[in-house]
């Protein structure tokens, strides 16, 4: 698709957005975020590129009917295996021990396991223990899905099929995969070892060094981190694979193939890219990024698509960043509770101390009255005898 001067896109834009009542209302949410609507109009006018980490873009771009390729390309090259994405579960929420889980994108591959592709935008509190749950919730998943004849395409461990139609077995469990991709990392995720060390890989590991696979393992990936030490050699065509880029001990060599690993930084690339020109830089070292470039410019001639798209996205971000400031209020307040007993508990201690105090004082000031008193015996005492010496040497 060719692309007309930039600025038709953007008065042609504006033209439509006015004569809808819906998309006028949009636009008018939109323009509530002087960010949101500046994005939203620099993409119209060819100076920024669709912001691919929210929700509603990614899930185009990678969308699993038109472009399942692409998205087993992308699960393929974050995991270090060849898979192939057969089934996209429903985006419905989900309970974990009464806490709405809310995922991305859970897809399953043909060998029955299950990944879930999350984008986080936002440096969320209590990280580690999100990642527990959403794990968790995967496994939960599948075994619910096997224990309820959901039919499973795929293969079993046993090599037979996973349909529910024989007897529902642990041994029919697939492993699940929680790959995250954080725009802004917490200081969690910056490594002890190296700071530039980007992409991360978690697998269960016993101190005996006894080979048990469990189910779960992690992909962690800090693009802020990519874009800061690896994105701009990239854009300079420097695709050398180094060890920020694959750690050789966390993958089997007969699996990844040259190929996965350029697939990682080409799409690396891809979500931090901002502006058209970068593209077109990333394309001239990957050239099959040229498919993206046309599915993006497509959105040029949809305005009102890409408008709902950009609302789409702000308000998820809206109730992410309302979820962040809720928790955080709430951990603010446990603490203001925690630091109020300790004070309670202070002022007992005070209040018994000044009452020990009191106590004590009430004793020494009996105590100063005896000594008075015994002062003014020995005063009046030493009166008289001063007196009986006078009489008798007159």
């Amino acid at each position: 698709m060719e692309i007309k001067e930039k600025k038709d896109y953007y008065d042609a834009a504006m033209r439509q957005i006015k004569e809808d009542s819906w998309s006028l209302s949009a636009y008018g949410y939109l323009k509530s975020n002087e960010e949101w609507i500046g994005r939203y109009e620099n993409f119209l006018k060819g100076k920024k590129s669709l912001p691919l980490l929210y929700d509603p873009f990614f899930k185009k771009i990678f969308n699993p009917v038109e472009r399942r390729d692409r998205l087993s390309e992308l699960v393929s090259c974050l995991l270090g295996q060849k898979v192939t994405v057969l089934e996209v579960f429903p985006n419905e929420d989900s309970q974990f021990l009464g806490v709405m889980i809310i995922m991305d994108m859970v897809v399953m591959m043909s060998d029955g396991s299950i990944a879930n592709i999350e984008i986080q935008k936002i440096s969320y509190d209590f990280q580690a223990e999100r990642i527990s749950c959403y794990s968790a919730d995967l496994v939960l998943r599948q075994y619910k899905m096997i224990t309820g004849n959901r039919e499973i395409r795929g293969v079993g461990s046993d090599g037979g099929s996973m349909n529910g139609s024989s007897k529902p077995s642990y041994k029919d469990m697939r492993p699940v995969h929680t790959i995250i991709l954080f725009e802004n990392s917490s200081s969690s995720l910056i490594s002890e070892i190296d700071e530039a060390l980007y992409f991360h890989v978690g697998k269960t590991k016993f101190n005996t060094g006894i080979k048990i696979n469990l189910l779960q393992d992690f992909v962690l990936v800090s693009l802020d981190t990519f874009k800061k030490y690896r994105y701009s050699d990239i854009r300079k065509g420097r695709t050398e694979v180094t060890e920020y880029d694959y750690d050789r001990t966390q993958y089997s060599e007969k699996q990844v193939t040259e190929k996965m690993k350029l697939d990682r930084l080409k799409y690396l690339s891809l979500f931090v890219a901002e502006t058209p020109e970068e593209i077109e830089q990333l394309i001239e070292i990957f050239p099959d990024l040229e498919s993206v470039r046309l599915d993006i410019n497509e959105y040029l001639e949809r305005p009102k698509e890409v408008l709902n798209m950009f609302s789409e996205a702000l308000r998820i971000l809206d109730r992410n960043t309302a979820e962040l400031m809720v928790d955080r209020m709430k951990d603010e307040m446990d603490e203001l509770k925690v630091q109020k007993g300790k004070l309670e508990a202070q002022n007992g201690e005070l209040e018994a101390r000044k009452g020990e105090l009191e106590a004590q004082n009430e004793a020494l000031k009996a105590s100063f009255k005896e000594k008075d008193a015994a002062i003014e015996a020995k005063d009046a005492e030493i009166e008289r005898l001063k007196k009986l010496l006078e009489e008798q040497n007159k």
